[in-house]
């Protein structure tokens, strides 16, 4: 017998754990439901910082404290900051701004991707209209325009929903499994990234450069590091990823152009390829691309997970007054105004 829910949603990830609580804090009874046991492990003082961060916007931050979210991280981990300084390695043009001459308290947060998912899991747990299914993925799906969606779990369960929110990420299998077509592009970089020590301090600014080969970012720590985003053709990141420790901050420092003095030293270095997505349809019968499932853009375009909150907070507006979440002229209404408002973000290229 299939067990009945208002909203099932697909992945626990940093936006679909936000979507569950959003909706579910609009009184809807949520099915959250994600393949891997997640466990985001304690962070305190002395935890070394995750390499994968994200710069959080002051409407993301909003959002955040309306769900309780906010105040669940260790705040002495966050680090606002107060200025954006952007130049090109060829020529003069450099762009500059202060969050004081926007009369604004910052321009935005850097936190711990952990850190996030950790706050927003703590709060989903203690949500009552939230049930948990993990480890768990969907095997298939059955929609129907009048009576719903019906999903085959692969442990064998039964779910019936009104609606089925499909957050699991670029390579969504949700998105795949209701036949909801992506358009893919490369742009034939490499980004790495890895938490770094300046000589000197980073002044709570966030960095960028423009150069030949991709942007370089140097986005700032609570800690007094700093994290790296450096996105490189993919032939010079190959030679980059090759090299020790010590020739890598070498030729950072040069990069960066000494900004912030020589580059001390580097913690461990990621790396994965770069590319977009975007859909053109985002609303099936009864299945709806959120977060990165419904678009993906280059790390330079610095909206990221804060794209997938703003698609949260639309979508709750949208539906969270309503009886029953599925109203399609709503979600048609969502459907048109996101991928409006993602498209720029979503198809910029460095050519």
């Amino acid at each position: 017998m299939s067990e009945r829910f208002d909203i099932a949603v697909a992945g626990a990830g940093m936006v679909g754990a936000c979507a569950a609580l959003s909706l579910a804090r609009s009184g809807f009874r949520i099915a959250l439901i994600e393949p891997v046991a997640v466990n985001p492990g304690p962070i305190n003082a002395t935890s070394s910082y995750g390499e994968r961060v994200s710069a959080i916007s002051p409407a993301s931050e909003q959002i955040l404290t309306r769900l309780g979210v906010w105040s669940e991280m260790d705040q002495s981990r966050l680090c606002r900051y107060e200025q954006m300084f952007i130049w090109h390695e060829n020529g003069d043009a450099r762009i500059q701004f202060d969050s004081v001459e926007l009369a604004r308290e910052s321009l935005g947060t850097i936190i711990e991707n952990q850190q996030i998912l950790r706050a927003l899991l703590t709060v989903c747990e203690s949500q009552p209209e939230i049930e948990w299914f993990q480890p768990d993925a969907i095997g298939s799906i059955t929609e129907n325009s009048q009576r719903g969606v019906s999903l085959k779990l692969k442990s064998g369960v039964d779910l019936d929903a009104d609606l089925l929110l499909a957050a699991d990420g670029r390579n969504s299998t949700t998105r795949e499994l209701a036949g909801l077509k992506a358009i893919n592009g490369s742009y034939d970089q490499i980004a790495i990234v890895a938490n770094v020590v300046t000589e000197k301090p980073h002044q709570h600014t966030a960095w960028q450069r423009f150069l030949s080969t991709g942007p370089l970012a140097m986005l700032p720590l609570a800690n007094g590091e700093s994290s790296i985003v450096w996105s490189c053709d993919s032939d010079f990141a190959d030679e980059l990823i090759n090299r020790d420790d010590e020739l890598f901050c070498s030729a950072l420092s040069h990069a960066f152009e000494y900004r912030l003095g020589e580059v001390k030293s580097i913690g461990k270095r990621l790396c994965f390829p770069l590319g977009w997505h975007s859909c053109e349809q985002w609303l099936g019968n009864r299945v709806l691309l959120i977060g990165d499932a419904a678009h993906g853009v280059h790390p330079l375009a610095g909206q990221g997970v804060n794209l997938g909150f703003s698609d949260v907070e639309l979508l709750t507006h949208q539906i969270g007054g309503l009886d029953k979440p599925w109203h399609r002229a709503k979600l048609r209404r969502f459907e048109r105004q996101r991928k409006s408002e993602t498209a720029i973000a979503t198809t910029y290229s460095l050519d």
